[in-house]
């Protein structure tokens, strides 16, 4: 059974795919919508498990378009969406089945074989990748038009290889599943019977299909999605326009409202991913068997999950905490920030969360605690949306009756794309502008799209 997982998640996603795997599921998974339609293309799926919180996607929406597209293959909703409206919505939009997070891995493994065992349909039991189709029932292969005859270890053969549709498959495990023999086992009957299959299954005037990977093994079609986080192009400009918020003096202290609801559910969204990794972990080792294989980048992963759960549980504290400061007072901008960044220590020390300051020493901003808010929900939107590593660069730049406090983020890894500010931030900025508007101030992109400036007057 080959599921195909949208999740923009890059650790819950790998971490949900290898228990899937470890109950004998084939998984492959798509950070986004193009993603998304580029897989359903590639190969056929039996069940597509998506995460309503797909970066710049509204996972709704997708639902519909791909309905409206007449894709029926089964789809099971993963939210931290608990309230009972989220649930009808989505089934009424087409989906099979609705997860809560934080959930029960042993729960979700039960809720997709009840899915596929309700929903079993004869079509989505072809094998598809590309134009090549294997009906495991009938034993039949066509590509095409063009029907292929294979023999029975042939066909076993590109069964395995179908199944496993865009992953590279080493040849000693091609060799276990298909012959029996042991992995030690030196024996060049993989070789053989793959270029068997493909004098059949890649005709002269074909795109090749099965691929050598030089050293690892072979692969069947093109290479499957690989996570990579979150991304994005959204205008914040353009959602933000700065002339709408015109700068005014600081207003009295008596005016500060706590954040929204709207914020405090966001980041409680954000917290149900990191909690779901590490709950299916535990639970999995608890498991007497198919227990998946973790190694020690796995068990890292971990471990920074966890770290992230309790900094954004913090976060969520420091938001609804009573702080008053008089009208009109001013406090250094060091000394504001080594405040918020208090109830992120836990990922400050282990380097997953590493602050810059560009400003100077003596740069002093109001200590209004609007502006507190606003910096600890900032910090944590980065810190829940984004599961590498971070790097954040605060810098400042004094003008006449203003001042304007940068926020710019990277990832540590250099091939890995930085999720802009719509990616992060989405519908939760008008909230955020709100709680500057209270002090006279506003908020705005910058270029690039990973930078945000936060405009305050100033005395």
């Amino acid at each position: 059974m080959a599921i195909l997982l949208a999740d923009d998640d890059a650790q819950l996603a790998t971490f949900l795919s290898k228990s899937l795997e470890s109950e004998g599921y084939s998984v492959h998974t798509a950070p986004d919508e193009a993603a998304v339609f580029s897989e359903l293309k590639r190969q056929n799926y039996q069940l597509i498990i998506l995460d309503l919180n797909l970066g710049n996607t509204d996972g709704l929406k997708l639902l519909e378009e791909l309905r409206t597209h007449g894709i029926g293959t089964p789809v099971m909703v993963l939210s931290a969406r608990d309230r009972v409206a989220d649930r009808i919505q989505s089934l009424n939009s087409g989906a099979d089945d609705y997860v809560t997070k934080p959930f029960s891995f042993q729960e979700l493994a039960a809720r997709v074989k009840a899915v596929l065992r309700r929903k079993a349909d004869p079509a989505l039991n072809i094998l598809r990748v590309e134009d090549l189709e294997l009906d495991p029932v009938l034993r039949r292969v066509q590509r095409g038009a063009r029907e292929i005859k294979l023999s029975p270890k042939e066909f076993d053969l590109l069964h395995l290889m179908m199944r496993r549709g865009g992953e590279v498959i080493g040849r000693q495990d091609l060799l276990r599943e298909c012959w029996g023999a042991e992995p030690e086992t030196d024996s060049n009957l993989v070789d053989v019977y793959v270029n068997y299959l493909r004098k059949k299954v890649d005709g002269p005037e074909e795109p090749k299909l099965i691929q050598t990977v030089r050293g690892t093994g072979y692969r069947l079609g093109r290479q499957a999605n690989v996570q990579n986080g979150a991304g994005g192009s959204g205008n914040v400009a353009q959602v933000l326009a700065p002339e709408t918020y015109p700068i005014s003096p600081t207003v009295a202290a008596e005016t500060f409202r706590p954040p929204t609801n709207a914020l405090i559910h966001s980041i409680a969204h954000d917290l149900a991913q990191p909690l779901t990794t590490v709950r299916c972990f535990l639970e999995m080792q608890g498991l007497p068997k198919s227990k998946p294989v973790l190694n020690n980048a796995d068990l890292n992963t971990i471990e920074q999950q966890a770290d992230r759960a309790i900094a954004i549980s913090k976060a969520i504290s420091a938001l609804v905490r009573d702080v008053h400061y008089g009208a009109g007072e001013t406090i250094d901008a060091d000394a504001l920030l080594n405040e918020v960044l208090a109830d992120f220590a836990t990922l400050t020390h282990n380097k997953l969360l590493i602050v810059r300051r560009e400003w100077q020493e003596t740069l002093r901003v109001t200590s209004s605690a609007n502006l507190r808010q606003a910096l600890i929900f900032l910090i944590c939107k980065l810190v829940g949306r984004i599961t590498q590593p971070l790097e954040l660069t605060f810098g400042a730049e004094v003008g006449s009756g203003s001042v304007a406090i940068t926020a710019g983020w990277s990832v540590a890894e250099a091939d890995a794309q930085c999720p802009d500010a719509q990616s992060v931030f989405g519908k939760d900025l008008a909230a955020l502008q709100q709680l500057l508007i209270d002090i006279g101030g506003q908020i705005k992109a910058l270029e690039p799209q990973c930078m945000l400036s936060l405009l305050l007057a100033a005395d």
